[in-house]
């Protein structure tokens, strides 16, 4: 596991993702690498409530049978964490999740010099978020004030 501090002042070289593709439904993001420069490719993956970031290589496209299929792609010109490709990271925080007796990191924001983006676990789905209101769950998420921890982010 590795937190949001581990990305600063690294260069994004790449970004892949895996899709779930399943018969008559809009794909969905299963997983996202940031491939940067010093570390490898990490990966974004939605375990529970959290969002878990490991260095860890991307997969293949693979067969779900009767559940759909699997597709990776690299750089998609229409995934908003793209445009910030050859940029380096100028400052990453953590974002909490707090409701009540519930406090936990759902993800993190990542600031560029053109722009910043949040990466969020939304119930259990990757949420790239930019220049957007997230609805109702917007009161709940707050970033960090203090370095990135290692629950879960």
């Amino acid at each position: 596991m590795i937190n949001a501090e581990d990305l600063v002042g690294k260069r994004l070289l790449k970004v892949t993702t895996s899709w779930h593709h399943y018969p008559e439904t809009e794909p969905s993001l299963l997983h996202m690498w940031l491939h940067m420069d010093g570390l490898g490719p990490v990966r974004f993956h939605t375990p529970g409530d959290r969002l878990s970031m490991e260095i860890n290589q991307p997969h293949g496209p693979y067969d779900m049978d009767e559940c759909g299929h699997t597709a990776v792609e690299d750089d998609l010109p229409d995934l908003p964490v793209t445009r910030f490709v050859g940029r380096q990271i100028l400052a990453a925080r953590e974002i909490r999740y707090q409701h009540g007796t519930h406090d936990f990191a759902v993800g993190i924001t990542v600031r560029f010099p053109t722009g910043t983006i949040r990466i969020l676990n939304l119930a259990d789905e990757i949420v790239l978020a930019h220049d957007q209101h997230l609805g109702p769950v917007e009161a709940h998420l707050h970033e960090a004030t203090t370095p990135a921890s290692q629950d879960g982010v």
